[in-house]
């Protein structure tokens, strides 16, 4: 008998009874076995709808100014890219790695009919088929199709082969198939007692160890649970382990998203075989008073990112990883009467990494030709997607769009 995500819900009471916790599926992928770190996709959700003319700016277009009398950035504001486009001054640290060709600018990214609510719209990029409400995601449907096969018990798989840096799942992840771990933080990532001494808390895990593993039941989800059970505290083990001998080569920024990108690196560093990081960055729905929350936050951005690649240059492991950076849609193309932008449409996307092809791609924002007062796309975000899957994950992207989608040539593999 096999079970759906809805009917797994359904038995959290028994996982809440027995003490297993999201963290806990964390138990083995089937790339483990080669020894290798494959290539990562890191996805960065910049969540509330960034505003992608203040982000790369088209500074040299007069319509930008006439539309943004206040919001507009000046000249010692910006960092210039090229004679039309720049990005905004507090990127400094990505505008470095662009000049050495490690940031590419997907300019225009969107999709047909753009949904302005935050709930639809970013429902649409997690599960990447507007057409329709789709209970499974893109990295969840790649998982069912590349990294995992069927458990013989329950039909549910648990993999590690993708994670979730925060305490709740994305719908990116959701399948019937395949269950992610949602990671906050490594300390809370340990299987909790009650002992109040070490031998107290020794004790009680060799206790669940052996219930573990005598353990029988008629119910055919019993050797699932087993399963999560002990492989939550081996992989809890090992993950504490490092926690204790991890060192980062740079200084992190002290801000969450920092943190959490230092999280992936030391999750790295234990070498689980996981192919897919997810992690937010949150607070860009700027409806007023844009100019320094929006400031603040591409500063978090960037400077988070430049450290985490840092990290890993100095570990001799940026050639193997990948970032891709999304926002549910872009801001509209003139600013409302609170010195903010409201919800719209058409944004640009970032691939950051050692193996982009640096640069433009696309073109700058067309102020003249908007629709509705929003930007027009020219880039379908799936598009996107089909070219992170087949050049940089190596899997055929119709099981997981329902179709091929023209790809960007944002990659140098």
């Amino acid at each position: 008998m096999a079970y759906t995500r809805r009917d797994f819900m359904k038995m959290g009471a028994l996982f809440v009874s027995i003490g297993v916790t999201a963290p806990a599926f964390i138990t083995r992928t089937a790339e483990a076995a080669t020894g290798t770190l494959p290539r990562i996709l890191i996805v960065v959700q910049l969540s509330g709808g960034n505003d992608g003319l203040n982000t790369v700016v088209p500074y040299s277009d007069p319509k930008y100014r006439e539309l943004r009398p206040t919001l507009a950035l000046s000249e010692d504001e910006i960092l210039l890219l090229d004679d039309r486009l720049a990005f905004h001054a507090s990127m400094a640290r990505l505008h470095e790695r662009y000049a050495r060709g490690q940031v590419a600018i997907i300019e225009g990214v969107g999709y047909p009919n753009p949904n302005r609510s935050h709930f639809r719209s970013m429902e649409i990029w997690h599960t990447a088929i507007p057409e329709k409400f789709e209970p499974s995601g893109w990295i969840g449907r790649y998982l069912d199709a590349n990294c995992c096969g069927t458990a013989p018990v329950t039909g549910v798989e648990v993999s590690n082969a993708a994670i979730n840096i925060g305490n709740t799942l994305p719908l990116s992840f959701w399948t019937s198939h395949v269950l992610v771990p949602a990671i906050g933080t490594v300390n809370a990532f340990q299987f909790q007692t009650d002992g109040e001494y070490p031998d107290d808390r020794q004790n009680q895990l060799t206790a669940i160890r052996e219930i573990y593993a005598r353990s029988s039941s008629p119910r055919e989800y019993d050797e699932f649970v087993r399963t999560v059970g002990r492989g939550a505290l081996e992989t809890s083990e090992r993950i504490q382990q490092l926690a204790r001998t991890y060192s980062p080569r740079v200084t992190y920024p002290n801000d969450q998203f920092s943190q959490n990108l230092k999280l992936i690196a030391q999750l790295m560093q234990a070498d689980l075989g996981t192919r897919i990081y997810y992690v937010a960055l949150g607070g860009f729905d700027t409806h007023s008073q844009q100019a320094r929350t929006h400031a603040t936050l591409l500063k978090t951005f960037s400077e988070g990112v430049d450290a985490f690649l840092a990290d890993l240059e100095a570990q001799g492991k940026a050639d193997d990883v990948l970032i891709l950076s999304f926002s549910e849609f872009g801001r509209r193309a003139r600013q409302n009467g609170s010195n903010g932008t409201d919800h719209g449409t058409a944004a640009p996307m970032f691939a950051i990494g050692h193996q982009v092809r640096g640069g433009i791609h696309g073109n700058a924002p067309d102020l003249v030709n908007l629709v509705e007062g929003d930007l027009k796309y020219e880039i379908d975000f799936r598009s996107v997607y089909s070219t992170v899957l087949e050049g940089w994950l190596g899997a055929k992207p119709e099981p997981v769009l329902g179709r091929r989608f023209d790809s960007v040539p944002f990659l140098k593999v």
